[in-house]
């Protein structure tokens, strides 16, 4: 096993909705950054959000983090 499969992973946003967090998960995967998306949102026909609860929230490596946030600004920017 190399260090990278051992490196810890951090979080690196929290968004509302899975929505938006599949973009940005998308995002980093085609920078060849893997992201994992984490959420206690319940999953139904109708999703809905209560004080938090459709809450996201998108993990990447340590060693990626600095760059995964790089690209979330510049995307937000409209670069």
């Amino acid at each position: 096993m190399n260090e990278e499969t051992n490196e810890e992973t951090v979080e690196l946003i929290a968004v509302q909705g899975e929505v938006e967090a599949s973009v940005i998960k998308g995002l980093l995967g085609s920078a060849g950054i893997m992201a994992i998306m984490k959420s206690d949102v319940v999953q139904g026909v109708t999703p809905i959000t209560v004080d938090g609860l459709g809450v996201v929230k998108v993990f990447v490596k340590q060693g990626d983090l600095e760059r995964a946030r790089e690209l979330i600004e510049e995307y937000r920017r409209g670069e």
